[in-house]
């Protein structure tokens, strides 16, 4: 609350009375033009990568199906409006579960199910797997990155960089974004070495009784491989915000990572459970929006019928395009890209939330102000000092 003299209070200031209402700030910054952009932008690379190792999959096993590559199953499922074909009045509890899965579950689906696949690691799989999730670290570590730091300048200052600036924050500490996830995928498998060593010794008569001595320090191990797994499943995507935030490395990231997770769990629950309820409202709305978008100009405008509200994952199916000409099929790809939007939404709101989150948290563990962010500082021009011609002297 400001006092603004004689003990009259003109205006109260919610955000630090209240730190919470920093979540009502997220559905306006999701829906930015340069937020949506980037978000759309990645969610094309991956969908094109993900597309690109099943069909290498498939050929190199003599499979024909390419309609659901499972590394992108998650993105193409969000798409197929399953929520829509049961009704709210009917089931109004599996309606909701339905429209929760395909919206702010989508990104948590996408990189999880890339993280599990690391521990299901079978023949030739290994190699492609491994790939995939570091395909998927790369491409989002970079897009990801440039949201995250969009994000945490308007949350913050309330400022927006430029492109310039931008490209030069994610030159300059768009490492730590990579090295952070990688830092503590190495340290869980520097615990699973020696346990895996443990089980190799045990197997042999005469070191069975020695390792069965030493059996605590397995254990031991498997704690700390738990601490890491729990900590990265949970709270990972502290880890984007915290290097747009402080601009730090992989290990500062890592620090606070485990930091605020490990010390406010039921804080960082409750947060990401109102951001999810208020990200589904967001979702709701955004789809109204387009939908209508698509059905006034189809309506009205006497267009195929075919094209209205098309999903984009319906563009792989051969019988989509059944029965239209060259025209109304483009028609349909243009409709079906606009689709789009809703699944940018779901990523554009998983990173401002994950922001606005990390920020909530800061405050809370390290009693940091809100306004307190990492900032690039443009380079002073160096001043030569001048020099007398006639005497040579400085």
């Amino acid at each position: 609350m400001k006092d603004l003299g004689e003990g009259t209070i003109r205006r109260i200031d919610w955000q630090e009375l209240t730190p919470v209402v920093l979540l009502l700030r997220v559905f306006n910054t999701a829906t930015g033009i340069r937020v949506l952009f980037l978000s759309t932008i990645g969610i094309l690379l991956t969908l094109i990568v993900g597309y690109g190792i099943n069909c290498h999959c498939s050929k190199s096993h003599e499979e024909k199906n390419f309609q659901k590559p499972v590394y992108i199953k998650p993105l193409l499922d969000s798409q197929n409006q399953q929520s829509q074909q049961i009704s709210f009045r009917k089931n109004p509890i599996e309606y909701s579960w339905q429209l929760i899965q395909h919206s702010v579950f989508v990104p948590w689906d996408i990189f999880s199910t890339a993280g599990f696949r690391l521990f299901r690691l079978e023949g030739d799989s290994i190699g492609v797997y491994l790939g995939w999730f570091f395909v998927l670290l790369f491409i989002w570590s970079f897009f990801g990155g440039m949201i995250c730091r969009t994000i945490a300048l308007r949350l913050t200052i309330d400022q927006s960089e430029s492109g310039k600036k931008l490209w030069q924050f994610i030159k300059l500490r768009g490492t730590g974004f990579l090295s952070s996830v990688i830092i503590i995928v190495l340290g869980m498998l520097f615990c699973f070495v020696p346990i895996k060593l443990c089980g190799w010794f045990f197997a042999v008569p005469v070191f069975d009784y020695l390792t069965a001595v030493l059996f605590p320090v397995a254990i031991l191990l498997g704690f700390f491989v738990m601490v890491f797994a729990v900590g990265l499943f949970l709270g990972w995507p502290l880890l984007f915000a915290a290097v747009s935030v402080e601009g730090s490395d992989g290990f500062d990231a890592v620090s606070r990572m485990f930091s605020y997770v490990y010390q406010r769990p039921l804080h960082y629950l409750v947060y990401w459970t109102i951001s999810g309820v208020l990200g589904v409202l967001g979702f709701v709305f955004v789809s109204i929006f387009v939908d209508g978008i698509i059905l006034l100009i189809c309506k009205f405008g006497g267009f195929p019928a075919q094209a209205v509200i098309p999903s984009f994952s319906y563009l792989t199916l051969p019988e989509t395009y059944a029965g239209l000409s060259p025209p109304e099929n483009l028609i349909l790809i243009w409709c079906a890209m606009l689709q789009l939007v809703k699944l940018a939404y779901t990523f554009a709101w998983f990173w401002t939330s994950s922001v606005a989150i990390y920020l909530l948290l800061r405050r809370s563990v390290d009693a940091t102000p809100f306004n307190e962010v990492y900032q690039i500082v443009p380079a002073q021009p160096r001043i030569l000092p001048e020099i007398n011609i006639n005497t040579g002297s400085f």
